[in-house]
């Protein structure tokens, strides 16, 4: 559900300092959020998790998230925005069971749309070995499949490798230990486990903004 106005509670925040508003603003219940985050504390999931973005509509970046929030009758609780403007909401069996309403507040002059992907927990830097891709891919697999349903795994296209996203719209390359390199464009290239080669590794310009699954057989 979307909301163009701010919510009472936020007007009065805002009100001592006069603010226009300048955000739109999206409502969710965390109820909805948690049935797919609770991905993120089962085991087998060690270095992959599901991340909440918002992406723009029309470039298809990541939106630049103004502020979120949680709140239900006099509790409110502000939450964080990660560097790459992830969304971290807590995961948290009291939360779920309390239910409160999770608002996000995203740029007025662009329209956003949820995003919710599978990602590592940590980015990547420097030299990136094959066997540190290896292991992400049925973790990777494994979350793609569980999110989509009973019947997701006769369906869900198989991860090859790793989507690498950079900041500030990085042109630049990845280099592997064979010699041989591939291009970043625009802050985003995608790296099959193939093309490390077994034993090898690539090396980054500079550390990932995000690192998602790469499915080459995906319509």
């Amino acid at each position: 559900m979307k909301k163009v106005s701010l919510t009472l509670l936020s007007a009065a925040l805002f009100s001592a300092v006069s603010m226009p508003i300048q955000a739109q603003e999206y409502m969710f219940t965390y109820s909805k959020l948690y049935s797919h985050m609770k991905q993120n504390a089962k085991e087998g999931h060690e270095d992959v998790k599901v991340g909440l973005f918002f992406l723009n509509a029309d470039t298809k970046k990541l939106c630049k998230i103004e502020k979120a929030w949680m709140e239900k009758e006099e509790h409110y609780e502000e939450i964080v925005i990660s560097d790459s403007q992830e969304v971290m909401v807590p995961l948290d069996d009291n939360l779920k069971s309390a239910n409160p309403l999770v608002f996000v507040d995203t740029p007025m002059d662009q329209r956003c749309d949820f995003s919710m992907v599978v990602m590592t927990k940590q980015p990547f830097v420097g030299e990136v070995s094959y066997q540190q891709v290896e292991v992400l891919l049925p973790q990777m697999q494994s979350i793609l499949e569980e999110l989509g349903g009973m019947f997701a795994s006769w369906f869900t296209p198989a991860v090859e490798g790793v989507t690498l996203e950079f900041a500030n719209n990085l042109n630049s390359k990845v280099t592997f230990s064979n010699g041989s390199e591939k291009q970043i464009v625009d802050g985003k290239v995608q790296v099959s486990l193939s093309e490390i080669g077994e034993n090898g590794f690539m090396t980054l310009p500079q550390e990932t903004l995000r690192v998602l699954p790469y499915l080459p057989s995906a319509k």
